[in-house]
């Protein structure tokens, strides 16, 4: 359950500063975490019995320090959430509480002191009237609601109910002015920054310190309204980056079987490649292949000599006959390219002979 809310605007806020604020809370509370020293380096992570602590930084804009504890004798668990918004130098002020269903009792919500010392830092920019655990006097009411405030003012139109006591609890939610010359009406006046009205009646049947809850939780409730789109919370930041870092994840491994199914078509387009180049290089060996057979029958075919002479003086008496036997053999043959270069040799025993076709 969320018991407190707030969002205040800072000025020259730092991370050191709050983690100083957060240090000095801790060692002088109930909540000092023995052996903690200080974080220099986020996420930062420290654990000791029911005390968990987290500071971390968000999406480079958001400082978180997150403290939750476990009271097992009452059976809460409390957490305490400072965020703040270093881009528009807000921050938000949580604190949570729950309790087991087997738990018999329900502790009072009071403000945390880490809450109380950084709102009424000068750290924390001033409205009309500084933050602060006391109310403030006024001459009148009604000329005092002409003022322009950045946050809700009650109005004490009853002396049933101590201002400065309810100051003290709706601290960093409203200022709390009274009038001493106010007569009694019985009843408190809320007047928020766009000059809405509430007007809420105590009850003497009452016990006040309900009463103030009541006040407290309207208060809340309006805060909450009014951020309700942009109220980060530890949990809300966390889960944020989880799903931002599963995303990139997500993302660069499609990205990268992309490029690799990319790679698997270029290699397969070097193979297909490749295999036409084969399938090349074989048709054109067995071009060549056919080629060779075909010389090889060719010169079978064209294996018996022209023309045999074992001795040239009886070559003489027959040189006419012999000239036109070459030459009636020339005429005999076709004129293809597998004959040229016997044909050319005839013509040229003919021409040395001094015949002619």
């Amino acid at each position: 359950m969320l018991c407190y809310y707030t969002v205040l605007k800072t000025h020259q806020m730092t991370q050191d500063i709050l983690i100083d604020m957060l240090l000095d809370w801790l060692e002088h509370s109930k909540n000092k975490m023995d052996g903690l020293s200080r974080p220099h380096q986020f996420p930062f992570e420290y654990q000791i019995e029911s005390k968990y602590l987290k500071i971390q930084l968000f999406a480079e804009r958001y400082f978180t320090i997150y403290f939750s504890t476990k009271d097992n004798y009452k059976n809460t668990h409390f957490i305490v959430e400072v965020i703040y918004d270093c881009q528009e130098e807000k921050i938000h002020l949580r604190f949570s509480k729950e309790t087991s269903n087997e738990s018999q009792y329900i502790s009072a919500v009071s403000i945390p002191a880490l809450f109380r010392n950084i709102i009424q830092s000068a750290y924390i920019q001033k409205d009309i009237l500084p933050m602060s655990e006391k109310a403030y006097p006024v001459e009148s009411i009604e000329e005092d609601q002409k003022n322009q405030y950045q946050m809700p003012v009650i109005y004490m139109r009853t002396r049933l109910l101590s201002a400065h006591r309810l100051a003290r609890e709706v601290l960093g939610l409203a200022h709390v002015c009274y009038c001493s010359k106010q007569k009694e009406e019985g009843c408190i006046e809320i007047i928020y920054p766009d000059y809405r009205k509430r007007t809420y009646m105590l009850s003497k049947k009452r016990r006040y310190q309900y009463q103030i809850y009541e006040i407290n939780e309207i208060l809340r409730n309006e805060m909450i309204h009014k951020y309700q789109d942009s109220m980060p919370s530890y949990e809300q930041l966390y889960q944020k980056q989880i799903y931002s870092q599963q995303t990139s994840t997500i993302k660069n491994t499609k990205e990268y079987q992309e490029e690799f199914e990319k790679e698997i078509q270029r290699q397969q387009q070097e193979v297909d490649e490749l295999k036409n180049l084969y399938e090349m290089l074989l048709q054109e060996q067995h071009k060549e292949q056919k080629k060779n057979q075909k010389l090889v029958k060719m010169k079978e075919a064209y294996a018996s000599p022209l023309l045999s002479i074992d001795d040239m003086s009886k070559v003489v008496p027959y040189q006419k006959c012999l000239l036109q036997y070459i030459r009636q053999k020339a005429m005999n043959l076709d004129s293809t390219h597998e004959i040229y270069r016997r044909l050319d040799i005839l013509l040229s025993i003919l021409n040395t002979n001094g015949g002619q076709l």
